[in-house]
């Protein structure tokens, strides 16, 4: 079954190339809002199962962090990605702890758009990379979630953690390096990471 999902922002161009890129990807898009007061009003109608919205949207109703907050109020269990152009780290900041679960890069692919909303969907926290490297360079870099991860997955992370190489979390755990290799790069997915060296990163986090 395709995801239902409700988008929002001012900029009419943007919802429409936000619409063909989710649709592409086997989304239905079932309803779309320009401000504040219409996706407030939207999802209060029309159930769907992930929000995707702008930060910023000058018009009827609120907006920026005080309609994301009225919309955790009101549908504490919708997940809800932000599409914001903000470098702030501070606010990035500020946007996860208040329980967004995704933030995409409004100046960046759009093609992250679905890998955004498929992980908040499980459970996870997706925030693009070039957003995610502002909140690295003031340590900010939240924990994300290990829920959504296998038991096997969290153990090869929690392995290479300590310290061991793919070959010696092979050794340890009896089995081969193939198999610990794809489930490294499975769990690197899960969890938006798009090199070693943000697997790294987030591993120090995790033990810090």
């Amino acid at each position: 079954m395709h995801p239902h999902i409700i988008i929002a922002d001012d900029h009419p161009v943007v919802l429409h190339g936000v619409r063909v890129v989710l649709e592409r990807h086997q989304m239905h898009v079932t309803g779309v809002a320009s401000d504040g007061a219409g996706l407030l009003d939207l999802v209060a109608r029309q159930p769907c199962d992930a929000v995707l919205t702008d930060l910023s949207m000058p018009g009827e109703g609120p907006d920026g962090p005080e309609l994301l907050e009225v919309l955790r109020q009101r549908h504490p269990q919708l997940p809800v990605v932000v599409l914001t152009g903000a470098r702030h780290p501070g606010l990035l900041d500020g946007l996860l702890r208040d329980g967004v679960q995704g933030l995409v890069d409004k100046t960046a692919d759009f093609a992250e758009l679905p890998q955004a909303l498929h992980a908040v969907m499980a459970g996870q926290v997706f925030v693009s990379g070039h957003l995610r490297r502002h909140l690295q360079s003031r340590d900010l870099l939240f924990q994300r979630p290990l829920a959504a991860l296998s038991a096997r997955e969290q153990e090869v992370l929690q392995l290479l953690a300590d310290g061991l190489s793919v070959n010696a979390v092979a050794d340890h755990s009896g089995r081969s390096a193939k198999t610990i290799s794809r489930q490294k790069a499975e769990a690197m997915r899960k969890l938006g990471l798009e090199n070693n060296q943000e697997l790294y990163d987030y591993l120090k986090s995790w033990r810090g």
